[in-house]
């Protein structure tokens, strides 16, 4: 496993199982975008990429910042896989413009579940699908002395022994835009 040890899926409703808002971040059609108005994806040379490591080497760190659970910080990096990169400029902050999402359920690993993530992702206006690696602490800064930084390893252990993914809802308050992040550990439905 090394470092290249979370798998994040973004799709587009607050909750899981409860389709609330067609709300999505905000779209600019530009030069760059497909007949259907979405930034085209650039992943054409991840097609190549055979492990993990490839993944990491070909495509851009897209995001770096922290997932939080319970009392631990883990620093993430996100390289984007497939999918609207702006979702990452539009929902992907805490409250304070952080980039520090924290992760408040769990959702089973279990096929209907499974399913039901897939269904989101190929219905949503938006998307995103991204390949989550072990961060550097140097790039966290994070004042709340209750919460003590630890590994990624150590969240991906948690999810597997849990058999779970983490959920993490995300909110725009400017645009009132929603999504879904779902965290998932290294799995069936996440190396797909």
């Amino acid at each position: 496993e090394g470092d290249y040890e979370s798998r994040a899926r973004r799709s587009g409703s607050r909750e899981p199982g409860v389709d609330r808002s067609r709300s999505r971040s905000p779209r600019r059609r530009s030069p760059d975008s497909d007949s259907d108005g979405s930034p085209r994806r650039s992943n054409g040379m991840l097609a190549s990429a055979r492990t993990l490591p490839e993944v990491v080497r070909k495509a851009t760190t897209i995001w770096n910042g922290a997932l939080i659970l319970k009392n631990s910080l883990f620093p993430t990096k996100f390289h984007l896989t497939d999918g609207d990169s702006e979702i990452i400029e539009s929902l992907m902050k805490d409250e304070d413009g952080k980039n520090q999402l924290r992760i408040t359920q769990r959702l089973r690993l279990d096929q209907p579940k499974l399913d039901d993530v897939q269904k989101r992702i190929a219905t949503s206006s938006s998307h995103a699908i991204f390949l989550g690696v072990a961060g550097s602490t140097a790039s966290i800064t994070n004042e709340d002395t209750s919460i003590q930084t630890r590994p990624m390893r150590n969240l991906v252990s948690y999810l597997k022994q849990k058999e779970a993914a983490g959920v993490i809802s995300l909110l725009n308050k400017e645009t009132e835009a929603t999504g879904v992040l779902y965290s998932f550990p290294p799995c069936d439905f996440s190396t797909e």
